[in-house]
């Protein structure tokens, strides 16, 4: 009980005082200038108020006050009729009760925004809280995993962002409708490869979004964007007191057409979901989607060497999580791995138990459901890798690349990078050409980027059929370099590109970047670090790698001026133009409109009916 215990008690109490000096604090500087009303001014003295019982010898000095009073010549009339009318007050500035519904709707907005599925509700004050004081300071895993303070420290300035935008939203509900600002025509649609944008979401009020999260992973299809598990130490600070997982035990989907997030699967409806939900790796095959690996909180206390299976509604299947039941030479449970499927083979490779780095390779069969140890690492005794986490791997068809990576205290540079070959089952190496546009002399840049790991990457395969890789911020060993930067590498000619176009708004780390066929990458998530503060961030970023297909411009110019195309039916959108390859893209329809309600499919597309809306920006 916390009465047993004060200095609790002194801590609990005077976190809720702050929060709610904060609120009025807030509400008095909203209604302070709606009902400050201004100075009325005195009424001149008129030359029949001055007193009629003044003496004599005061008549030069009323004739001199008179005088003064005078109208100057050349006043116009009207002037002198309004300045000796009175003043009028002014009428009441809030009709009826608007004062209330103002200050009802800041405190309805003020909250951090929560998805229906986390379950995270803040706990009654009443409640008994001797699970408050969970350490969340991990000693057997590595330090640099999660800075544990981070959202702690920064939580009052998270507060202050929401309560300027619940503001916005009160002040923009009291706008005229001819307000301009209501009335902004839409941005034309430009195609802008090599450019990061920030998507922006719609509400969904069934299973709302995503919160801020790091160390979570997130795998891509044609249609949809999935984020699995992740970890904020104020969501688990709640989940504690509830008895539930630490981490983010959840799956999410977001359509890019629509631009809406779906909560797909979690504790309730899918019993088996893993508690090993961050720092895994997650990878998609036929539109199925897998992860394997992982560490439950306390980070590396408990990992996995487990294979999961989710399906998804989104992607046409049953909702569900099944654990593969397996055989053979499994690998050790570890998190932090990079997997890659060749054939029918999924591969991992590296990885940590929060003690110890391999580089060791294993293969699952996947028809079979049999591992394999392929091949076991000894740089000891000879020329091989040495153990590591949180690298990415990229993959050419014959060999598997290992990009960057680290230990509690130490990073790889990617200047020159080991490969697995699959078809010689051994370790190779290749030496990469730097950017010379990069390179600053006085900095020590040579043109590559910079030893990392925490970072994201994708791959693609371009035109030309070569296979490109991208990969974005990161930090260094020593925290105190952190990245923003986005580079490029082609695999065949080893030549590094930094994108000159692109960069990050501010260094991101333990974030993660999916990229669909198409060529479009995304990054979601992760810890953004400035000179002040650390936090969590749930924005999505997106940025085209390459000019992809026509027909790709065009749906994407489609669904940037039409956002609700899941409104229709497939016969109507097919009626109206649509390939059946791209209809099939939207998620299932939510409702079906009524022919006497539903628009002319011709109204579908702006685009069209105006062609100089889309151009094209490929510099």
């Amino acid at each position: 009980m916390n009465i047993l215990k004060p200095d609790k008690l002194k801590c609990i109490v005077f976190n809720q005082l702050r929060h709610t000096w904060t609120f009025l604090l807030f509400v008095a500087t909203l209604l302070r200038p709606l009902f400050r009303l201004p100075l009325l001014p005195r009424p001149r003295a008129s030359s029949d108020q001055l007193e009629p019982s003044l003496n004599n010898n005061n008549n030069n000095n009323n004739e001199v006050i008179m005088e003064q009073d005078l109208p100057e010549e050349g006043m116009d009339q009207q002037a002198q009729e309004e300045q000796q009318q009175p003043p009028q007050f002014l009428p009441d500035l809030l009709p009826g009760n608007q004062a209330e519904f103002i200050a009802l709707q800041v405190y309805e907005g003020v909250g951090e925004p929560m998805d229906a599925a986390s379950d995270l509700d803040e706990e009654e004050e009443d409640e008994d809280d001797d699970d408050v004081d969970v350490d969340y300071v991990d000693t057997d895993s590595d330090p640099e995993f999660e800075d544990m303070y981070s959202d702690d420290m920064t939580s009052s300035s998270d507060e202050l962002e929401e309560d300027k935008e619940s503001s916005k939203s009160v002040v923009k509900a009291y706008q005229s409708p001819n307000d301009p600002m209501d009335q902004q025509p839409r941005p034309s649609y430009a195609f802008q490869p090599l450019r990061l944008v920030k998507c922006q979401y719609k509400k969904n009020s069934k299973s709302g979004f995503p919160l801020e999260r790091s160390g979570h992973r997130i795998i891509a299809s044609n249609s949809h964007l999935y984020s699995l598990g992740g970890y904020n130490p104020r969501s688990a600070l709640r989940a504690s007191r509830r008895g539930h997982c630490l981490l983010f035990q959840e799956l999410w989907s977001f359509n890019f057409a629509t631009r809406t997030w779906k909560l797909e699967l979690n504790a309730d409806n899918a019993s088996n979901m893993p508690v090993e939900l961050a720092s895994n790796a997650l990878t998609i095959h036929n539109n199925v989607l897998i992860s394997h690996g992982g560490t439950g909180y306390p980070f590396g206390e408990s990992c996995s060497n487990d294979c999961y299976v989710y399906r998804t509604a989104s992607a046409g299947a049953t909702p569900g999580v099944e654990r593969l039941k397996v055989t053979g030479d499994l690998p050790t449970a570890q998190y932090g791995p990079g997997i890659v499927i060749h054939k029918h083979f999924l591969y991992t490779i590296g990885g940590t138990t929060g003690f110890d780095y391999t580089c060791d390779v294993y293969r699952l069969d996947l028809q079979t459901r049999k591992w394999e140890n392929v091949y076991i690492s000894r740089p000891e005794m000879r020329d091989d890798p040495e153990g590591r986490y949180r690298h990415e791997v990229v993959y050419d068809g014959k060999h598997i690349f290992v990009l960057g990576g680290g230990t509690a205290h130490s990073v790889y540079d990617l200047q020159r990078i080991p490969a697995y070959n699959l078809e010689v089952n051994c370790w190779d190496y290749f030496d990469t050409h730097p950017d010379q546009r990069a390179a600053d002399i006085n900095d020590g840049n040579r043109g590559y980027p910079r030893p990392r790991k925490c970072f994201s990457c994708v791959q693609h395969q371009s035109s030309n059929g070569d296979i490109e890789a991208f990969i974005t911020g990161g930090l260094q060993g020593d925290f105190s370099t952190y990245f923003s930067d986005i580079w490029k590498l082609n695999l065949r000619t080893k030549q590094w590109f930094r994108i000159e176009t692109a960069t990050l708004p501010r260094p991101l780390y333990f974030h993660s970047a999916a990229h669909s066929d198409n060529g479009c990458m995304y990054v979601f998530g992760g810890i953004e670090y400035n000179d002040k503060e650390m936090r969590r961030r749930k924005d999505l970023y997106k940025m085209w790698m390459t000019v992809p297909k026509l027909s790709e411009m065009c749906w994407d110019a489609i669904t940037y001026y039409n956002d609700n195309l899941d409104l229709y039916d497939r016969k109507t959108l097919l009626s109206a133009g649509i390939p059946k390859r791209f209809a099939e893209r939207l998620p299932p329809q939510r409702r079906k409109l009524l022919d006497k309600n539903q628009p002319d499919p011709s109204i579908l597309f702006s685009l069209y009916s105006n062609p100089k809306r889309a151009r094209s920006t490929t510099q």
